[in-house]
């Protein structure tokens, strides 16, 4: 085969020496060179690339070992939460997750309140998890994990008492952090517990937000979150500082609650929006009837932002204190534009839209009944209206609503613009809310939407604000 091999490459015939390599060879002489060529290639890459993944391996195991050993050096070990961080090392950015859970004495492993009410056991000790990772992992390498126990340095319960264990997130399922945790006596409770020691009372939530009150005697407690800086966070029910009764506290037990707790979305309100006649005054004491949460929530005062807790729905407003039928110490009805049934000519109304902040924020128009009306004396400075009995297809507001206003802004004749909500009312004037006179309507002002008529003779002092439409 060589002695072939060599013919065809020195043939004998000097013509055919001259003759060349035919188009063929040359090709397939490339593909071998070309297969050489990059098997060496893949070879040397594959080397490089797992010398790099045996050095960035090293790198996150010492990166584990770091957050091992600061965890270890904590003195108390409910401060130690889960989070993940990331560190740069000689170009290569590495990402270090750590998980944080407590272990019971039953075998519950929880990050912070177990699922059960009861039944938990005591708290044994924490368990952590470290999982570091880097960009360019090869699909069969695996991240650099390095588990631990973490022992509290003293005793968390004794077979005398208990633990509350409270974790809050917000909206996103995100722990919340550095909130005030208050564990109290439920006074209300048949069976209410003790008074926290200092040594019992929880610190401020962790990164996972988690609080534990210990050595807590068994017994019926309250919790309350709150944050130290007074930012507007709220939670479903609107509560600035939710508070939960009922937390029940067992003998070598662990009780959860939970909250979820976060930075309300500003509405800034505008009332009487439809309302274009110029300069008119809300009744100090207003109240705005907020529906989408889990209860109707009520707004005191005539503020221009009012902070709700995060909800993608959004909420529904009706300016006045609206109470549904059957609602506890009587329905009111009036302030509802949708509760009145169609005017003569047919017309209806409709509450205002479901309105969803974008970016926390959001603009929510309200529209109200406006009227002026004339003072009783020129030296009344407050106005008071009073629901009465309803009027001109008013569905009626049995719960009795007062709204008072300082005087401002009254024109040469002692006439004040004034505006309120939907429904009829009963409007009196004086020098103080107990000396009041009935004053008169001067006039009747329309709106965009609404319309609004004036009692006579003995009902001089009464107008029905009406939703409706009239054409």
């Amino acid at each position: 085969m060589f002695q072939r091999l060599s013919d065809r490459l020195r043939p004998a015939d000097p013509d055919d020496r001259d003759a060349g390599l035919s188009i063929v060879e040359v090709v397939v002489a490339l593909l071998v060179f070309a297969i050489i060529s990059v098997g060496s290639i893949v070879a040397v890459g594959t080397t490089l690339a797992l010398s790099s993944d045996n050095r960035n391996r090293e790198v996150a195991a010492n990166l584990a070992a770091q957050a091992v050993d600061t965890a270890r050096g904590v003195n108390d070990v409910v401060s130690v939460s889960s989070g993940t961080t990331t560190t740069t090392v000689n170009g290569t950015i590495f990402t270090v997750a750590q998980t944080a859970a407590f272990v019971t004495t039953t075998g519950v492993d929880t990050t912070c309140t177990p699922a059960a009410s009861s039944g938990n056991g005591s708290l044994f000790y924490k368990r952590l998890q470290i999982s570091v990772t880097w960009p360019g992992m090869r699909k069969s390498t695996a991240p650099v994990r390095s588990d631990t126990i973490l022992a509290p340095n003293s005793r968390l319960n004794d077979q005398d008492t208990g633990t509350i264990l409270v974790g809050v997130k917000d909206t996103t399922g995100a722990g919340v952090s550095g909130l005030v945790v208050t564990v109290e006596p439920d006074d209300k409770s048949s069976a209410p517990g003790k008074a926290l020691a200092s040594a019992s009372r929880p610190g401020l939530t962790n990164g996972d937000g988690c609080a534990v009150a210990i050595k807590v005697l068994p017994g019926s407690y309250k919790v309350t979150v709150s944050r130290a800086d007074a930012a507007p966070w709220r939670d479903a029910y609107q509560s600035q500082a939710p508070v939960k009764t009922g937390i029940v506290v067992a003998k070598g037990d662990s009780a959860g609650v939970s909250f979820t707790y976060d930075l309300g979305d500003d509405f800034a309100v505008k009332y009487a929006s439809t309302y274009t006649g110029g300069t008119f005054l809300l009744p100090n004491d207003l109240k705005t009837t907020v529906l989408g949460g889990p209860l109707p929530y009520t707004i005191n005062g005539n503020v221009s932002d009012v902070y709700l807790f995060p909800k993608t729905t959004g909420y529904q407003m009706i300016a006045g204190d609206y109470r549904p039928t059957g609602a506890e110490g009587g329905s009111c009805l009036s302030p509802d534009p949708a509760a009145w049934p169609a005017n003569p000519t047919g017309k209806t109304a409709v509450r205002q839209p479901f309105v969803a902040a974008s970016a926390g924020g959001a603009s929510y128009d309200l529209p109200m009944g406006v009227t002026t009306v004339k003072l009783a004396s020129a030296s009344d400075t407050v106005i008071q209206a009073r629901s009465t009995t309803a009027l001109n297809g008013d569905p009626g507001c049995a719960a009795t609503q007062t709204y008072t206003f300082d005087v401002k802004n009254k024109t040469a004749k002692n006439e004040v613009t004034i505006a309120l909500p939907y429904g009829s009312w009963a409007i009196t004037s004086g020098r103080s809310t107990s000396s009041l006179s009935p004053l008169t309507i001067s006039g009747l002002i329309g709106s965009v939407i609404g319309s609004i008529f004036g009692g006579t003779g003995s009902t001089a002092n009464v107008v029905t604000l009406d939703p409706r439409p009239a054409s």
